[in-house]
């Protein structure tokens, strides 16, 4: 297991991760780092558990909207896919009557063709 030293709004905090992880983890203590900071420039040093939450209830609500905005944009496209489908559908059901058509109009004109050679009447 690697150690990785974060500061977040001046507090070194040591944590662990899977080695490996230690660049992530790194720059997601800079993303909270620089949260908690804005936080603490808008509404001054509050303490930093309220900092710390405040920083991360704000970061829940983007992660919620994100959700959200992706959320509907797989269900528009589910709908887009299923418009989609149900068109490839009708065309394709519409391409295997007329082949069938085909093949029954050929199949008679082979019998009429036959019952001429063989002497047979119509």
């Amino acid at each position: 297991m690697a150690k990785v030293s974060i500061n977040i709004n001046g507090r070194k905090y040591a944590l662990g991760c899977e080695d490996g992880e230690e660049e992530r983890l790194m720059r997601l203590g800079q993303k909270l780092d620089d949260r908690v900071n804005n936080m603490a420039d808008q509404f001054g040093q509050i303490g930093d558990l309220r900092l710390m939450v405040m920083a991360g209830i704000t970061m829940l609500d983007e992660l919620d909207d994100m959700n959200k905005s992706v959320d509907a944009e797989v269900d528009k496209r589910v709908i887009d896919l299923r418009k989609e489908s149900a068109t490839a559908l009708r065309a394709a059901t519409r391409s295997e009557t007329k082949a069938t058509d085909s093949l029954l109009s050929a199949a008679e004109r082979i019998e009429r063709l036959a019952k001429r050679l063989s002497g047979e009447p119509e």
